[in-house]
């Protein structure tokens, strides 16, 4: 995406809210208490970075919505002041954040977000390929499961640091030049996904920490660059090692220290991400031909490790890929009449 430079508003009305948030937020539908005429406020501001955003917001009346769609957006609040809290009526489940507290919201349709009264936040916005891009950069693993950062106190120890980034990204950002801003919004976002990744004790921490693509060996990085190129092409444990250059055994040996899986398992994985991409974006029509593909034989057993990778069936992610690319098209069509 193109580099802009920033997004602010200031409303003193219920009306003004939420006709402003419908437009720099349009994925959720705003609601705010009938009764909340009086002192009614909200200041909001984003910072775009390379392909992500930062957003501060502060208001004195409470705010709720509900997600229109599945937006492969990862969120990282940071809740100043008040609470904030997610919930999952499908599921049954409630997040919430309090004060001085830090948690991961991953936007998914019919998702529920109730903010009290006299809160104040700050979010970072990171697209989810951009997450799993960056975390196979840097590790040579697949990012099978989703990113989940659980409620910590950010005031203190390493939280404190993506906050401090965050913050120095708005600042720096601000008073930028045109000619600066493209490189400054790459480098802030780059360090803001290095420490949250590095740093942070979300569910991804332990695979991050195994092993990253300048120390693990050579021969290991040669038999992942083999599965990814040969995704779709039956493959076994003796072309792995003929193509890492090694013994059966000793590359066995590596993936489990560097990896802490077998090869086989490790390129399971890459095939998973590989049909959950697919599913995502729409390139496929069949859940079987899908499977078969990419060399899952049983597609029973495809959706059970899919499910268990990404925590729904891949016949429920290509629907709801499905329903989002309805919406979207049916929202170009209102925007072209």
């Amino acid at each position: 995406m193109s580099v802009l430079r920033s997004l602010s508003f200031e409303a003193s009305s219920r009306d003004a809210i939420l006709r402003n948030l419908d437009a720099v937020e349009p994925n959720w539908r705003w609601t705010i208490p009938a009764h909340s005429d009086e002192d009614c406020s909200l200041r909001f501001s984003r910072q775009y970075l390379h392909s992500s955003s930062i957003v501060t917001a502060e208001h004195s009346v409470g705010i709720g919505a509900v997600a229109r769609r599945n937006a492969a957006h990862v969120s990282i609040y940071f809740v100043l002041a008040g609470a904030l809290e997610i919930g999952e009526r499908a599921a049954r489940k409630l997040l919430s954040i309090p004060a001085n507290h830090v948690a991961s919201v991953c936007e998914g349709s019919g998702k529920r977000l109730a903010i009290e009264a006299h809160s104040s936040w700050l979010a970072f916005h990171i697209p989810e390929p951009t997450l799993r891009r960056h975390f196979e950069e840097l590790t040579g693993r697949p990012y099978v499961q989703e990113f989940l950062l659980p409620p910590i106190n950010f005031c203190e120890g390493d939280g404190q640091g993506l906050y401090q980034t965050l913050r120095q990204a708005e600042e720096d950002l601000s008073s930028a030049s045109p000619e600066e801003r493209p490189m400054l919004a790459k480098a802030y976002q780059q360090l803001a996904l290095a420490k949250l990744f590095a740093k942070m004790p979300h569910n991804l921490a332990e695979a991050f920490g195994r092993g990253t693509l300048l120390d693990a060996p050579r021969q290991l990085l040669k038999a992942e660059a083999f599965m990814r190129e040969n995704l779709a092409k039956p493959i076994t444990i003796d072309d792995l090692a003929g193509a890492a250059g090694c013994s059966p055994r000793a590359l066995q040996r590596m993936f489990r220290s560097y990896r802490g899986d077998s090869p086989i398992g490790i390129l399971c994985s890459y095939r998973l991400a590989a049909a959950h991409g697919a599913i995502r974006t729409g390139r496929t029509a069949s859940i079987t031909d899908l499977a078969l593909s990419l060399q899952f034989s049983n597609p029973s057993r495809f959706s059970v490790l899919y499910k268990s990778a990404y925590g729904c069936s891949p016949s429920a992610a290509l629907r709801f890929a499905r329903d989002e690319a309805k919406m979207a098209n049916a929202e170009k069509d209102d925007l072209r009449s």
